[in-house]
């Protein structure tokens, strides 16, 4: 079953082969602008996280513009990468659209980073406030035993009980913050998961295209190497034909015939 993802990258390729390379970029830039508009509000709430003016279901919001951002970030990047794989008729505008986008790969990693910083912020953030709202649970703790200690020697049921309800709302109120915060906590570490997984898809990525590069210039190289011996045998043949008279004019095509079919099966081995 097809994904929306999958849909986009069969419209990106369809766009590649009709040559509409802007229509292709266009697709990706439109994934940068979500990551934008996902990076900033996620930083408004790594501002505010302890804000006691949060609305409600924050937390479960918060996680999932997370979820959606580093999902755009893989996407995007996997549209460049088909982008940079695509089988170009014209070497010139293959290497135009690779530069392009390499471009966009770069701008695209940074908001991969600045993106992690702030999740680790919101991260170190929660479990800061988690640790405070454990200690403020403490003193409750210790108060409620005091007030129970002093009003048993009192004997006052009413007050008893109020203070009773006090301490029980507030340290509901805690416990609840402190569940939420872990939750988030739980939601970044899974995201900074998902976004050294990125990373590595990457590094990945790039020493695969330089095993590539190392297989054309070892090519290249032997292609050189192929030219320089044939040159070798064609000045030989020459200099024997020249000796020989016109008898080794037969050797010297034999020659020429291997030379060229070297030449040929060199050219040919970068492709394939």
């Amino acid at each position: 079953m097809y994904t929306n993802e999958d849909y986009e990258r069969l419209s990106l390729n369809k766009a590649l082969s009709k040559g509409d390379y802007i229509g292709a970029f266009e697709k990706v830039n439109d994934y940068i602008k979500m990551i934008d508009i996902g990076i900033s509000q996620i930083a408004q709430y790594a501002y505010k996280i302890n804000s006691k003016n949060l609305k409600e279901n924050s937390t479960e919001k918060t996680n999932d513009l997370i979820k959606n951002t580093t999902q755009y970030i893989i996407d995007a990047l996997n549209f460049l990468n088909d982008i940079k794989n695509f089988d170009y008729s014209s070497n010139i505008q293959r290497n135009e659209n690779i530069n392009k986008a390499n471009n966009l790969e770069k701008n695209i990693l940074s908001k991969k980073n600045k993106l992690q910083k702030i999740i680790d912020e919101i991260k170190n953030k929660g479990e800061k406030y988690i640790n405070n709202a454990r200690n403020s649970l403490k003193i409750i703790e210790e108060q409620e035993r005091e007030s129970n200690i002093s009003n048993n020697v009192n004997n006052s049921n009413n007050n008893n009980l109020n203070m009773e309800m006090k301490f029980l709302n507030e340290r509901d109120n805690i416990v609840e913050d402190i569940q939420e915060k872990q939750k988030l906590i739980n939601y970044c570490a899974e995201s900074i998961n998902q976004i050294n997984e990125i990373t590595k898809f990457q590094n990945e990525k790039i020493l695969e295209a330089g095993q590539k590069v190392d297989t054309i210039e070892d090519n290249i190289q032997q292609m050189s190497s192929n030219i320089s011996n044939a040159v070798e045998h064609m000045n030989k043949a020459k200099q024997y034909n020249d000796e020989a008279g016109g008898y080794s004019n037969y050797c010297l095509y034999i020659i020429g015939g291997i030379v060229f079919l070297l030449i040929l099966l060199v050219l040919i081995m970068p492709s394939s």
